[in-house]
């Protein structure tokens, strides 16, 4: 008479043997990332970021769920959390800081829009920054940044004085003409101008002049998190020989007009070194990088 027990036994064996299958391909059976994207004060709940995130996560085959923090905070508060677990990935303008805090996802997320800045200035300052031509004449104004930004020592570093202020305090400070100007990427400026409109309504995108130095947006998960890291290039990189991730560039409407707003071709470039890109970013292949 056949065992009563057999076909239990069958299924257990079988169990342990779909286990051990998926531990073989390097990847727990049955695991979901779970991912918490940080709820950024400065940008929309639609933002750039975590739609291309999804779009990764999507393109790279791995189980996911998304979710986006209840909580705004600003991009100091985002690496802390990201640092205690609390949320699982950032994007913010690379630096070399961010690279040994985190371990970063080498991909510019904004094909390095983000190194074209257009100058946020009063409209009462038009005509001394259109008598503006290099770098040196560059160097008598004041500029403002957020603290913690990695641009802000690529400005130091070509010796343009810096101010910090948090976001939506440098858009008053320019207003106020307590700094001269406020560098934003290019992809950006316009949006951010029009959406902070009622606390700097005498300032203008100054309409002639574009700094330009090597630094891109990217991703950063924890530190270890290598599963999350490898889905998110992996994802990034498919997305990219295929087509979608250039659709979603183009079809993203805030960088599309922002683009078609900066001009970049007809302005004149003040270009700068960044002397703090790792030899890590300088890996990354040139043509994910936007030429105007």
């Amino acid at each position: 008479m056949p065992s009563l027990h057999r076909p239990r036994r069958l299924r257990r064996w079988l169990a342990a043997a779909c286990v051990l299958l998926a531990s073989a391909c390097g990847a727990p059976a049955w695991a979901t990332l779970h991912v918490v994207y940080p709820r950024i004060e400065e940008r929309p709940p639609d933002d750039y970021g975590y739609k291309l995130l999804e779009l990764a996560l999507k393109k790279s085959g791995v189980p996911f769920v998304l979710s986006m923090s209840v909580p705004k905070m600003n991009q100091e508060r985002a690496r802390s959390l990201l640092e205690h677990g609390e949320i699982s990935v950032f994007d913010a303008g690379t630096s070399a800081e961010f690279e040994t805090r985190f371990d970063a996802v080498y991909f510019p997320i904004d094909r390095g829009l983000s190194g074209f800045r257009l100058l946020l200035i009063h409209k009462d300052a038009q005509q001394d920054f259109a008598a503006i031509q290099n770098l040196g004449e560059l160097r008598r104004v004041v500029a403002g940044q957020g603290p913690g930004w990695a641009d802000s020592k690529v400005l130091a570093a070509s010796g343009i004085h810096v101010r910090t202020a948090e976001f939506e305090s440098l858009f008053r400070m320019v207003n106020a003409k307590r700094i001269d100007f406020y560098p934003l990427g290019a992809d950006e400026a316009f949006t951010l101008l029009e959406r902070y409109r009622a606390l700097a309504p005498d300032v203008v995108v100054e309409p002639h002049l574009v700094l330009q130095y090597p630094f891109s947006r990217q991703f950063f998960v924890r530190k270890g998190d290598t599963e999350l890291r490898d889905a998110i290039l992996n994802g990034l990189q498919k997305s990219f020989a295929d087509g979608s991730l250039l659709r979603f560039f183009e079809q993203d409407e805030r960088s599309h007009t922002s683009l078609q707003r900066a001009g970049l071709k007809q302005r004149t470039i003040i270009g700068l070194d960044n002397p703090y890109l790792t030899p890590a970013f300088r890996q990354i292949p040139k043509e994910y990088f936007y030429l105007p």
